[in-house]
């Protein structure tokens, strides 16, 4: 087990066509001091390999260490059942599903069991789907436990593995049978759901037990064991979206209807943002933009929430985000970018904070589409149970 690294010796980085490191096809050929010779594209960002060199494995990892867990709250109920499930399955090694509605408290819900894993001297990682929500995770994790946490996504530290290692996916294509219990948040998100090869690395990097929790899960995710959690941790139901017939008077309305609360609108695509941005200052609405390309996603988030401001987001933001009282709007809630997984992302943004339980969330549309409704439905059926 270890990190596979180029060396002088060892296996060839490519064989019969596939990478060796990333598992990728993604070959192509290029001249080398070789000659002639296929290179790996997927993985390029760790380093050229080539058909001409070979990989070794080298272990990484720090000494086995204990942990103490200091929760943050107290967990309620339905928490604590899921808590106790998670444990039962470590116990019995097995790979499991807990699908938990948006803002059911889903992190702290995993600290029991990653204490009880890192004191019987296993490892244990976390994969994010994307670097903001990877940092958020670290955060909790060391006000949570006193061993160290490896961060091993942008800026982070990729030089050896802990007890407990916070990850995205694609940092991950160099490790084999490293972690002994992997758990993959949002495990539906984008990259993960259109990658085969990061789910091939994921696969590697681990020994076999798996825990996948998201709101909304994929078809092959719900074959696994699964519990349940309707409830959000502060017992009230989740907003239930409105559909209102799209135009620019109702837009603006939206946003002066709550302007002393913080309000997020949510695009399909970039250039979207800057026709809805420009429309919104000529009527004197100050806003900022966030999408895949904004480095600064968290200090938008911040002034998000200290000035009561307007934000206009492609769906990076539909997952991973937490503003207190905020109330949420999807426009072109019909266009082909928002998913029904997407839609009820988007609407689990809103009602987050138990001194905030409440919000409105709008989805305006040009045209009404089955997805919108399939949201809608499935929303009001968590509700229920």
């Amino acid at each position: 087990m270890g990190e596979l690294i180029v060396a002088s010796t060892g296996k060839r980085a490519i064989r019969f066509g596939i990478c060796q490191r990333c598992l990728s096809t993604n070959v192509r050929t290029f001249t080398c001091h070789h000659g002639s010779c296929a290179y790996c594209r997927n993985c390029l960002y760790l380093g050229r390999v080539c058909r001409c060199d070979y990989l070794e494995e080298r272990d990484i990892a720090t000494p086995a260490e204990t942990t103490e867990l200091t929760m943050p709250f107290e967990l309620a109920p339905a928490q604590t059942r899921v808590a106790s499930q998670l444990l039962t399955w470590w116990d019995e090694r097995k790979t499991g599903l807990v699908h938990a509605v948006c803002g059911a408290g889903k992190t702290e819900m995993t600290f029991p069991v990653i204490e009880r894993v890192v004191n019987e001297g296993k490892r244990v990682l976390i994969v994010s789907p994307r670097r903001d929500v990877a940092i958020e995770w670290v955060e909790r994790l060391e006000h949570a436990f006193t061993v160290p946490v490896t961060r091993r996504y942008g800026g982070g530290e990729k030089a050896s593995i802990g007890m407990i290692t916070v990850a995205t996916a694609p940092l991950l294509m160099n490790l084999r049978h490293v972690f002994d219990y992997v758990l993959v948040d949002e495990s539906d998100a984008f990259p993960f759901a259109f990658d085969v090869a990061l789910w091939n690395t994921i696969r590697r990097a681990g020994r076999g037990v798996f825990l996948f929790i998201t709101a909304t899960p994929t078809m092959w995710q719900k074959t696994f064991p699964t519990i349940h959690l309707s409830r959000r941790y502060h017992g009230f139901d989740l907003p239930v979206p409105t559909l209102v017939k799209q135009s620019d008077e109702r837009i603006l309305d939206f946003c002066q209807r709550h302007i002393s609360k913080p309000r997020l609108l949510f695009v399909p695509t970039k250039p979207d943002l800057e026709r809805y941005e420009a429309q919104l200052r000529e009527t004197g609405v100050t806003c900022r933009t966030v999408s895949a390309d904004t480095e600064e996603r968290l200090e938008t988030l911040d002034w998000l929430q200290e000035t009561k401001g307007v934000v206009l987001a492609t769906s990076i933001w539909e997952r991973g985000m937490t503003v207190r009282d905020v109330q949420v709007a999807v426009i072109e809630s019909e266009h082909r970018l928002f998913t029904t997984r997407g839609l009820i992302q988007m609407a689990g943004r809103a009602g987050r904070k138990p001194d905030a339980p409440t919000g409105e969330v709008c989805f305006f549309y040009e045209e009404r589409t089955f997805r919108q409704d399939q949201a809608i439905r499935a929303i009001k059926e968590a509700n229920r149970r």
